[in-house]
């Protein structure tokens, strides 16, 4: 039982030594410019243009603004929690938290 606790704990570090063991410094390099390059590109591909993602937090914060004003109104009137949208857009994902942080606000 011994033997076996200490193999499964060295396993990963002699797997790592005899993996990166034999590589040399220009392999090695040659690896490490591959994947900053390819994390780079994926970076480049992934990531929205700034002004699509500042549009979409406009329309968001509207909706939040209109959806507060709305869920606060009816907790003040006493009114049971109804929430009236459709769709799943920015504005409405707004909505819907404004109106909940809004109708549990009071």
């Amino acid at each position: 039982m011994r033997i076996k606790k200490s193999l499964i704990l060295a396993g990963p570090a002699l797997l790592t030594a005899v993996t990166l063991g034999p590589l040399t410094t220009p392999t090695a390099q040659a690896l490490a410019e591959t994947s900053a390059t390819s994390a780079q590109t994926s970076t480049h591909v992934t990531s929205k243009p700034p002004e699509k993602r500042k549009a979409k937090k406009q329309q968001y914060n509207m909706g939040r603004s209109a959806g507060y004003a709305d869920g606060r109104d009816d907790c003040k009137k006493k009114q049971p929690y109804t929430m009236k949208y459709s769709g799943g857009g920015a504005y409405q994902r707004g909505f819907a938290d404004g109106y909940n942080s809004g109708y549990h606000s009071c």
